[in-house]
């Protein structure tokens, strides 16, 4: 009786316990693989190097430290695909291109990739349109206009100030002083600008067409011309390949996975940080320890390195305390550069990266010698980003492999210089000089007179010297005659794609060419590893502050501090401000005629 008691009660706890124990089996059966998409934030501006000023380095954004968050993904096998977030992203051509090639690889890399815009111009399009999918919010516009060129002129506003600007050029295409002496263009400056247009233009079409099945170049050509379009339009000549809200196209996502655990996951760095209690002694201490990060482990003494050393900014003086808060390429920094990437035995080669529009001859050709010395030891090659050109390729044009975008501006092989006679205006706002001067050319550097005749003749002579100086060395880097360099030089500016073509420049490409190239002359492996350094090396905050109050105590301030403070209200302008600052350096102070290779003018994609 005992047993069959005993039976009947595991019988029925059996019972009771099967459906629980077939409950959990079947939840183990329905745990569904994870499919994980990364948002990502395309969005404002993108440079090579961050600027350290008054309160640390800027919020500005680096390519390099967007390329390696886009490697991190890309080799992440646990990402199945990123959705960008683009808005409002201000980069120059080249940039932008960079950018779109480095989207490229996530289809070789078999990542889905989706491109959503609230609304979009020409930058965000052509970002957007690298995606699979371009998806667009409903109320959103497409602003798909085309290109143009504006050129501002200073001469109604010089005469109206009653200020003369005498100003010389050699160069048929030098358009540097028309500015300031013309009302408009002159027609070999319209001629130069047009053909850069054309080109860019037709660039424009290319990445439309080349990532949208269904358009071609002439298709492309003839949406430009009908837009901007709102969203529906957009979809309807395929740009664009859903219109959604952002939550309706995360909705899509996981509807058309139902096999799947969808999710929407944030990179680990977007995580925003606290802001420190300004009200305690850790607060203040964490703040210290914002504006001064720790220092990366030195790896000087490792093999195999290649030294990547930027150029940024308009070229000047040795005035850094003034440029604090804008990058600029001064003779002192690049030779400090170029002294550590020449003797340091452990770098097998060079990078050097340009970004700028030129400026002082006579520093450009000081950085022209330290390429030319480093060429000597060892492999230098450039790498143009958006702008190159004039005194920008000047430096460059000594390396020995030189690699640009196809939109990159570079060429410019001129100089021009001159002065503003301000005497008008001193005598306009009650202001006069009285000027004793012994030398038959002693007021060539007075702002209270133009040039006299024997002062002009200087003038251009010295300009028409430092001209062919500039041509016959970059026939000597290039390899060509002086004649053949000085037909495509007379300061025209060329697009990347066309200085290619005509031997100014050797490779198409961007960064991570040049960098390949240079480990190749390097005669390292492709396998081998290599290890990147950075120069300059950007300092600390604190210690760039403490640098600078000694050397103020040390020496004479050269510019008024009163200038340096304003930095903070000039920056209201944005990138405009940094053309006055460079102008007042090479203009605007005591024996400042300056001989210039500069570009006076800047594109922008808009």
């Amino acid at each position: 009786m005992r047993f069959l008691q005993k039976y009947m009660f595991l019988l029925a706890l059996l019972v009771l316990v099967s459906p629980v124990l077939a409950e959990e089996h079947e939840a183990e059966e329905i745990v569904l693989p994870v499919k994980k998409y990364v948002e990502f934030t395309l969005d404002g501006t993108y440079t090579d190097t961050k600027a350290v000023g008054t309160f640390g380095t800027s919020s500005t954004k680096t390519l390099r430290g967007l390329f390696k968050k886009l490697d991190t993904f890309k080799t992440d096998d646990e990402i199945a695909g990123i959705i960008f977030k683009i808005d409002n992203v201000i980069v120059g051509w080249a940039t932008l291109q960079e950018i779109r090639n480095k989207l490229h690889e996530f289809r070789e890399a078999k990542k889905e990739t989706i491109g959503y815009l609230e609304s979009g111009g020409n930058t965000e399009y052509l970002l957007a349109a690298a995606m699979e999918r371009v998806v667009l919010m409903p109320t959103g516009s497409l602003n798909l206009t085309g290109l143009r060129a504006e050129v501002l002129f200073y001469k109604g506003l010089l005469e109206k100030l009653d200020i003369q600007a005498d100003m010389l050029a050699m160069g048929k295409y030098k358009s540097g002083v028309e500015p300031y002496m013309r009302d408009g263009m002159s027609d070999a400056f319209r001629e130069s600008m047009t053909a850069l247009l054309d080109d860019l233009y037709a660039q424009l079409l290319d990445h439309i067409a080349e990532n949208r099945d269904s358009i071609t170049v002439k298709g492309a050509s003839d949406l430009v011309n009908r837009g901007p379009f709102t969203a529906e339009e957009a979809q309807q000549e395929q740009l664009v390949d859903a219109l959604q809200y952002y939550d309706e196209l995360l909705d899509t996502l996981k509807t058309a996975s139902p096999d799947e655990d969808v999710q929407i996951v944030k990179p680990d760095y977007e995580r925003k940080r606290k802001v420190p209690d300004m009200n305690s002694f850790a607060g203040l201490m964490q703040l210290f320890s914002l504006l001064n990060p720790p220092r990366q482990a030195r790896t000087d003494t490792a093999e195999n390195q290649i030294a990547l050393i930027y150029a940024n900014g308009p070229i000047l003086p040795n005035i850094e305390s003034f440029f604090a808060s804008m990058p600029v390429i001064t003779p002192e920094t690049l030779k400090e550069a170029f002294d550590k990437a020449r003797t340091d035995d452990s770098v097998r080669a060079v990078v050097l990266r340009i970004d700028s529009p030129g400026g002082s001859a006579l520093v450009s050709d000081l950085i022209w010698r330290e390429v030319m010395l480093t060429q000597r030891e060892k492999p230098v090659v450039v790498s143009m980003g958006d702008i190159a050109a004039s005194g920008g390729y000047y430096i460059a044009m000594a390396a020995g492999t030189i690699v640009a975008h196809p939109s990159t501006l570079t060429g410019s092989i001129g100089v021009f210089g001159g002065k503003l006679n301000m005497k008008g205006f001193y005598n306009k706002i009650g202001l006069t000089k009285e000027i004793i001067a012994h030398g038959q050319n002693a007021t060539l550097y007075s702002d209270y007179s133009g040039f006299t005749p024997t002062e002009r003749e200087r003038v251009e002579k010295m300009m028409k010297t430092i001209y062919k100086d500039f041509v016959s060395k970059a026939a000597e880097g290039r390899g060509k005659t002086y004649a053949e360099i000085d037909e495509i030089a007379q300061g025209r500016v060329w697009t990347g794609r066309q200085a290619k073509a005509l031997g100014l420049v050797d490779e198409l490409g961007g960064l991570d060419t040049a960098l390949s190239i240079a480990k190749e002359q390097a005669g390292l492996a492709e396998d081998d590893e290599v290890n990147l350094i950075v120069l300059p090396k950007q300092k600390p905050f604190l210690e760039e502050l403490l640098e600078r109050m000694v050397e103020d105590m040390e020496s004479s301030i050269q510019l008024p501090f009163e200038l340096t403070a304003s930095r903070s209200v000039l920056s209201m302008f944005g990138n405009r401000w940094q053309h006055v600052v460079t102008w007042l350096s090479l203009f605007g102070f005591e024996s400042s005629t300056q001989v210039l290779t500069i570009l006076p003018y800047e594109v922008l994609i808009r």
